[in-house]
């Protein structure tokens, strides 16, 4: 479960990264928790390709990461928030990324 609120997370950083297909997989799997059959069928796709898809949109996700680092900034950057003991400084922080 952990691992899937990291992908969505990175999903929503990278998101408009990826195709509307990619991104149509990734949110009926992710989101809405379809299963593979599910998202297969009225794709006119089979399972092992969804699963394939999905497992694409993962690495291109791992990806972006691995160059950009936004999930690990921002992550650092809650960090520094929780542990500021200027509560001005954390809350003007926690307003700068949206949580």
């Amino acid at each position: 479960m952990e691992k899937n609120i990291y992908y969505i997370e990175l999903f929503d950083l990278y998101g408009e990264l990826l195709t509307d297909k990619q991104k149509e997989i990734f949110t009926s799997y992710y989101v809405y928790d379809l299963s593979l059959s599910e998202i297969a069928e009225p794709l006119g796709r089979t399972r092992q390709s969804v699963y394939d898809a999905v497992k694409g949109v993962c690495e291109k996700l791992n990806s972006y990461e691995k160059i950009l680092k936004v999930y690990e900034k921002n992550q650092r950057l809650l960090e520094l928030a929780k542990t500021s003991e200027n509560q001005e400084f954390s809350k003007k922080l926690n307003e700068i990324i949206g949580k």
